[in-house]
């Protein structure tokens, strides 16, 4: 079985971004390729705030109320 995978490197140990669909104890061949730094989250998330201040997204819908939310009896 032949596979590529992306992991991160973290504390000595290299962590697959996703779940391998190998069985425990699977010995394998590691090629090790650096693929740049990973992605910083902050920025990330302020790009994604920057971009909604910009274009906003809006349902459409009504504006909800407490009481439409919680049926009072």
């Amino acid at each position: 079985m032949k596979a590529e995978v992306t992991a991160t490197f973290v504390g000595g140990l290299l962590k697959p971004d996703g779940r391998l669909a190998l069985p425990d104890h699977t010995r394998v061949k590691l090629t090790i390729e650096t693929i740049g730094p990973a992605p910083d989250a902050a920025a990330a998330w302020n790009a994604l705030k920057a971009r909604l201040a910009q274009w906003p997204v809006h349902g459409g819908g009504k504006h909800l109320t407490r009481d439409d939310l919680h049926e009072r009896h």
